[in-house]
Parts: C-alpha cells; structure tokens; sequence
C-alpha cells in the first residue's frame, strides 16, 4: 500500500510539474519574436540544417559521421554502454544500453540523416555537435524516447522540441515501456 502511494505521489508531482512547465512556456513565448530582435533587429538564432551520412553508431545517442563528426542527440539521454575506469573505457553496460544502442543502429548506421542543431547550445563539454536526427522525415531522438530507450535531457527551457519530448517520456514511463518497465532499474 505504502509502495502504492508513493507511486501516486510520484505520478501526481510529474504531471504537476509538466502541465506547470507547459503554463509557463505559453506565457514566456506568448510575446517572443520569431524572426528577429526588436532590441538590434538582428536575426536570433537559426537552426544548422545539413544533411551527412552515419559512419558508425557509438551507443544509443551518439553516432559519427562520414567526416569523423562526432554528435550527440539534443534533449535526450540514454543508458551508457562504458564506464571511464582509471583513464580506460570499460565496457560495462547500463540496463538498456545494448538495445538503445542497437535500436539507435538499426535506424541510422550507414544511412544519409538531415542533421539540425538547435540554436540555443551547439556543443557539449566534450566538444560533440548537439543535434536533432532525422530518417526519412522520422526524429531519432523522439523514437528513442517512445520505445522507453531514452530519457529526457533538456539543457535549456528554450529547447526546440523539449515540451514534446517531456510528453513522450511520459507516455513511456506510464506505459511501463524500456527504462520504465521496472522502475528499480531506473538510475
């Protein structure tokens, strides 16, 4: 019974937290332009958009292109494949890592994608291009996270798709699919 609370408790603050995150984003780009700065007429940031072919798929969100470009999916985050022991990669995988992993292959490896970054952050601490993938007009990134094979990582509220990747997550953690199917897996 106790363990059932605590689950309605959990359930309740995450829907809570969405719909309050959903009420503020109406209200803060209620006014915000689109196109340009009033303040300096400047254009705002413009998404990168190219498209590149998929050398090799690293792990389940991050892949390298034909030209040695390293990517790392925007606004979402998967179960690691290696862990960093004194200064050496282990292969040492996290529940799920092997299926994000290969789902992400399937979808992608040896394959042309349209690569879009977002505006907002362009690169991460290591230095790999932040982007969106798609394949055949599908969003990998989206896919990943319906499949239950991804979490969400939002780095900024200004997130081009992050309210619809909140949404997906949320599907997937009440349908119990991948990550969610047993939340003690969970990390």
């Amino acid at each position: 019974m106790k363990q059932l609370h605590q689950k309605h408790i959990k359930a309740t603050f995450f829907y809570f937290s969405f719909c309050l995150t959903l009420i503020f984003s109406m209200f803060w780009f209620a006014g915000t332009p689109v196109e340009a700065s009033e303040a300096t007429n400047q254009p705002v940031g413009k998404a990168d958009v190219f498209k590149a072919e998929v050398f090799k798929v690293i792990d389940g969100d991050t892949i390298r292109l034909k030209d040695g470009t390293l990517i790392r999916y925007l606004g979402i985050d998967t179960p690691e494949l290696r862990r960093k022991v004194d200064n050496r990669w282990v292969y040492d995988p996290e529940p799920f890592a092997e299926e994000a992993a290969e789902y992400n292959k399937k979808m992608v490896e040896g394959k042309e994608v349209l690569i879009e970054t977002d505006p907002v952050q362009k690169h991460d601490k290591f230095g790999r291009l932040l982007a969106y993938i798609y394949i055949d007009r599908v969003l990998v990134n989206e896919e990943l996270l319906k499949q239950g094979l991804a979490k969400t990582k939002t780095p900024s509220l200004f997130m081009k798709h992050r309210i619809r990747f909140w949404s997906l997550e949320e599907m997937a953690w009440t349908s119990k699919r991948g990550l969610w199917a047993n939340e003690d897996m969970v990390r």
